[in-house]
């Protein structure tokens, strides 16, 4: 029997690179899923298939998404290729659709005429109808011309363009720099994609593209959603988390100073056994603090549901303004205190946050009473239990 959400022990994704993944998956050394689907550190409500919804709010909408993958990642060309082959497979989806409703109107329409001509007729010798004709005629043309939109490469003279455009961005045929990871790079010779850009002088069915498609899409829910996701539950900058968790650090290590002045000074047994539980917040705190900036998170913003910006949100910002900035100035003005702060708006990110805030509090509960145990049942108090 699986236990409940909340007691499983939550644990930020690793950080994956997507050009190293990439090659290592084409190369064999790896499968391209090694964690399986029900082992990620991703709760349902924030996968990547919501996120191509956009049914998520910021910071984990599909903006932000793109966001990342352009300012943090540099591969938002993988995002625009699935996009687009998505939106493109939709419309081919309905005109063929369309054109199939439309085929059979024309078929109920030419028996019905040759029928009404064969009971005309009935006897005599068939005569040719000009109306009927061009009726038909009109009506093949409609279907031709639905027919066209998926199945021509004439029709649409820029869909080959933007295929290869695409293609080339995806493949880095264009001789892109290598920190825009490809969604391709697995495969060095490139034969899949150069059979799909083969077929399409053809056919624009999306069929030929499906197999790069499915590619992006492994990478994009492999590496960078992972990696989005990572970054999106830490609410605080880094110089903030790592204040947190140094405070954490400091209570922790005063919660032992305490325990041991108070049970050795002056000497064994001056104190009472009562005075051991005078480290018992100091050390719950403290570890609170630890095991929420082990998840990259800051307790304090947690507890009011508040982040600080994101790293591509930071992109807006005027970037003259900044680089005028010493460092020390740049590094204070990403502290909590004088940071700007938001609201998560996003519901499972909220609830996320408040699982980690929850388990933080609950581990530094369990290590201050387990500690505490442990010095007050040692033999160097006055009255012992």
């Amino acid at each position: 029997m699986p236990l409940p959400s909340w007691l499983v022990w939550y644990k930020k994704p690793d950080y994956r690179d997507i050009k190293e993944y990439s090659t290592a998956v084409g190369t064999g050394r790896r499968p391209l899923s090694p964690d399986g689907r029900g082992k990620t550190a991703i709760p349902s409500r924030l996968s990547l298939e919501k996120v191509l919804e956009n049914t998520t709010c910021s910071p984990m909408s599909l903006y932000d998404f793109y966001m990342y993958l352009k300012h943090i990642e540099y591969s938002p060309e993988n995002l625009e290729f699935y996009i687009w082959f998505k939106n493109y497979e939709k419309k081919c989806q309905k005109a063929k659709k369309s054109m199939s409703i439309k085929e059979k109107d024309a078929q109920a329409l030419l028996s019905t005429r040759v029928t009404e001509i064969e009971l005309t007729h009935e006897g005599s010798e068939p005569v040719f109808d000009p109306e009927l004709a061009q009726e038909t005629l009109g009506q093949i043309e409609l279907l031709i011309g639905s027919a066209a939109m998926c199945t021509t490469s004439g029709c649409k003279p820029t869909f080959g363009e933007r295929v290869k455009a695409f293609a080339a961005n995806v493949t880095g045929q264009n001789g892109a720099d290598s920190s825009s990871s490809s969604a391709t790079e697995a495969d060095p010779d490139y034969r899949g994609e150069e059979q799909a850009l083969n077929k399409l002088q053809l056919s624009t069915d999306p069929e030929h593209l499906r197999p790069i498609a499915d590619h992006v899409y492994l990478l994009l829910r492999n590496c960078s959603h992972r990696n989005f996701i990572r970054l999106g539950v830490s609410n605080g900058t880094y110089e903030t988390v790592c204040v947190a968790t140094g405070l954490g650090i400091v209570l922790t290590i005063a919660g032992f100073l305490y325990m041991l002045t108070r049970s050795l000074a002056p000497h064994i047994g001056t104190h009472s056994q009562w005075d051991a539980f005078g480290a018992w917040p100091m050390w719950w705190l403290g570890i609170t603090l630890i095991l929420s900036g082990l998840r990259g998170s800051c307790f304090f913003l947690l507890l009011f549901t508040r982040r600080q910006p994101l790293p591509w949100e930071r992109f807006d910002d005027s970037a003259s303004m900044v680089s005028q900035k010493s460092a020390i100035v740049k590094t204070l003005s990403r502290l909590m205190i004088f940071d700007r702060k938001f609201r998560v708006k996003d519901a499972s990110l909220r609830q996320l946050q408040h699982k980690i805030v929850i388990q933080s509090m609950i581990g530094g509960a369990v290590f201050a009473t387990i500690f505490t145990l442990v010095f007050l049942f040692l033999p160097i108090w006055k009255q012992t239990i």
